[in-house]
C-alpha cells in the first residue's frame, strides 16, 4: 500500500511539474485557437433554425363513440418506448426526405438538386422527453426555406401516416370480409353437429333428464318386485289347481272351451238324458231287451257324435269325463260307464267347473303377469342403459357445446371488428396533429456559433495539452540520457 501511494504522489508531482514547465506556451495556444474560432464565427453567414411539433393522440372521436377500446389503437403508449423512434425512423427515411425536396424542389449553392444527405445533415427530429410530441428543427440559410421544409416534412409524413393507416384498416377489412363467411359456416356446422346429436339421442335437458330416469328406474324397480310377487301367488295356487284337477293347462282349456259349446253342450245332454233312461231301464228289463239294445245304440251313436264335433271343434280328441253339461246348480255330469265295475260315477258339475275356469283364468292371469314383467324388465334394462349413457353424452355434449360457443364467439368477434373498422374506414382517423407549425424565424441561430465556439475550445484544449506533452517530452529525455532538466536549479538531475 505504501509502494502504490508512492507512486501516486510521484505521478502528481510529475505532471505537475510537466504544466508548469509547459503552461504559458499551452495558454497562449489555447486563447489563440479560441480567438480563431470566434472570428471564424463572426464571419460566417448567419444561419436560421426553424422549429414545429408533432403530437400523437388517440382518436377520441372513435372512443367516445364506442367503436375503438381506449387501451388500443395506433401509438397507444408512445413515451419512453421504441414506439416513437420508430416514427424518428420514418421520418428520416430516405424516401420521405426525397419527397420534401421533390415538393419544394430544393438546390443546393450550385444550383443541382438537393441530395437527402445534405438535408438530413441540418435536421434533427427529437422526442420531447415524457410527452408524446416530436420536436423537429431544421438549420438553414433561409428562414423561409428552412421554415417550409420543416412544415413539408410534418405534413407529408402526417398524411403518408394517415394514409397507411386507412390502407390498413381497409386491409384488415377485406381479411374479416374474407373470415366472415368461414366462421359462420363453422357456426353452422357445430349448431348442425350439436342438432344432430341431440336427435339421435333423444336429449332435451341432460341435466334434468339424469334425475328423472333415476326416479323412473326405481319405480320400475318397485313394479317388478311387486309383479313377481304376484307371479309368485298366482304359481302357488296354480300348482294346487293343476294338483285337485289332475288337468294340464291345455287340457282345461280345451275342457272349459267346448264345455261352452252350445252344440257340445246339447249332444252332452242328449247323451245323458239316453244314459239315465238305460239306467232306469235296466231294474225292467234285462240286458238282452230290445229296448235296451235300442237306447246303447243310441248311446253309441250319440257318443260317435260327440267325439266327431270335439274333434272338430278343438283339433284333439278331450276325454268325455272332461265335458261339462251345463246347467242350474245341482245338475250332473255323467261320466262314461267304468270298464272295471260297469258303474256310472256321478259328480256334481258345478263344483268342478268352477275349478277348471279358476284354473284357466289363473293361468291367463299368470300369462299377462309374465308378459308385464317381461315388458317392465325391458323398460327398466333402457332406462339402466341410458343411466350409464348419461355421463358419456353429457361429455359428449359438453364438448359440443364449447366448439359452438367457441365458434360464436369468434364469429361475434369478427362480426364487431368488421361493424367498427366500417365506421373507420368512413373516416380519416386524425391521431396526428401538427401542434405547432415552423415559422421563418426572424432572429439568426447562435446554434453554428456556438458550435463553432466549442469546437474551436476543444481544439485549443486538445492543441495545449499536445504543447505540453511536447515540450516534456523534449525536456525529460535529452539524447537519451535519463535526466530532468530543472528549470529551478538550471541542472539536470536524474528522472522520476
Amino acid at each position: 500500500m505504501n509502494f502504490i501511494r508512492n507512486v501516486i504522489d510521484l505521478n502528481i508531482q510529475y505532471l505537475w511539474a510537466a504544466t508548469r514547465r509547459g503552461i504559458v506556451p499551452a495558454t497562449s495556444a489555447f486563447v489563440l485557437t479560441v480567438l480563431g474560432a470566434a472570428v471564424v464565427a463572426q464571419t460566417t453567414d448567419p444561419t436560421y433554425l426553424a422549429e414545429g411539433k408533432l403530437l400523437f393522440k388517440r382518436d377520441r372521436a372513435a372512443t367516445l363513440a364506442g367503436v375503438e377500446n381506449p387501451n388500443e389503437g395506433p401509438l397507444t403508449t408512445v413515451s419512453f418506448g421504441s414506439a416513437l423512434n420508430s416514427e424518428i425512423q420514418v421520418i428520416t427515411a430516405k424516401p420521405l426526405i426525397q419527397k420534401v425536396i421533390d415538393t419544394l424542389q430544393l438546390k443546393d449553392v450550385e444550383g443541382e438538386t438537393l441530395k437527402v444527405e445534405d438535408l438530413l445533415f441540418n435536421l434533427q427530429v427529437n422526442i420531447i422527453f415524457q410527452t408524446d410530441v416530436l420536436a423537429f428543427s431544421y438549420l438553414d440559410l433561409d428562414p423561409v426555406k428552412a421554415a417550409d421544409i420543416v412544415n413539408t416534412l410534418m405534413e407529408l409524413y402526417r398524411l403518408e401516416r394517415l394514409t397507411s393507416n386507412q390502407e390498413d384498416t381497409e386491409n384488415a377489412g377485406e381479411f374479416l370480409d374474407r373470415q366472415l363467411p368461414v366462421n359462420a359456416e363453422k357456426v353452422r356446422e357445430a349448431e348442425f353437429a350439436l342438432r344432430v346429436f341431440r336427435e339421435t339421442y333423444n336429449i332435451i335437458d341432460l341435466s334434468q333428464e339424469q334425475g328423472t330416469v333415476v326416479a323412473a328406474l326405481n319405480d320400475f324397480r318397485i313394479d317388478i318386485n311387486e309383479i313377481r310377487a304376484d307371479l309368485r301367488a298366482l304359481y302357488a295356487v296354480q300348482e294346487r289347481l293343476q294338483s285337485e284337477l289332475g288337468l294340464t293347462v291345455s287340457e282345461a282349456i280345451r275342457s272349459n272351451t267346448l264345455s261352452q259349446s252350445g252344440q257340445i253342450q246339447d249332444i252332452l245332454a242328449e247323451l245323458n238324458a239316453v244314459r239315465r233312461e238305460i239306467a232306469i231301464q235296466k231294474v225292467e228289463f234285462t240286458e238282452e231287451s230290445p229296448v235296451l239294445e235300442r237306447l246303447r245304440a243310441q248311446e253309441a251313436s250319440l257318443a260317435n257324435l260327440l267325439g266327431e264335433s270335439v274333434q272338430a271343434l278343438g283339433g284333439s280328441p278331450v276325454q268325455e269325463s272332461l265335458l261339462q253339461v251345463g246347467g242350474q246348480e245341482g245338475s250332473i255330469r255323467v261320466d262314461a260307464p267304468d270298464a272295471a265295475n260297469g258303474e256310472s260315477l256321478l259328480q256334481t258339475s258345478s263344483v268342478r267347473e268352477l275349478l277348471i275356469e279358476e284354473y284357466v283364468t289363473n293361468q291367463l292371469g299368470i300369462i299377462s303377469l309374465e308378459g308385464q314383467l317381461e315388458a317392465v324388465e325391458a323398460n327398466a334394462q333402457e332406462y339402466q342403459n341410458r343411466v350409464n349413457l348419461l355421463p358419456e353424452l353429457e361429455q359428449r355434449q359438453r364438448d359440443l357445446e364449447r366448439t359452438l360457443q367457441t365458434a360464436q364467439e369468434t364469429y361475434q368477434e369478427l362480426l364487431t371488428r368488421r361493424q367498427n373498422l366500417g365506421v373507420k374506414e368512413n373516416q380519416l382517423t386524425n391521431f396526428i396533429q401538427i401542434i405547432e407549425p415552423a415559422l421563418p424565424p426572424e432572429e439568426p441561430s447562435s446554434q453554428v456559433t456556438t458550435k463553432i465556439l466549442a469546437m474551436g475550445a476543444v481544439a485549443g484544449f486538445a492543441l495545449a495539452i499536445s504543447i505540453i506533452v511536447l515540450i516534456d517530452f523534449y525536456i525529460v529525455d535529452v539524447k537519451g540520457t535519463g535526466k530532468v532538466y530543472d528549470p529551478d536549479t538550471q541542472d539536470m538531475t536524474a528522472s522520476l
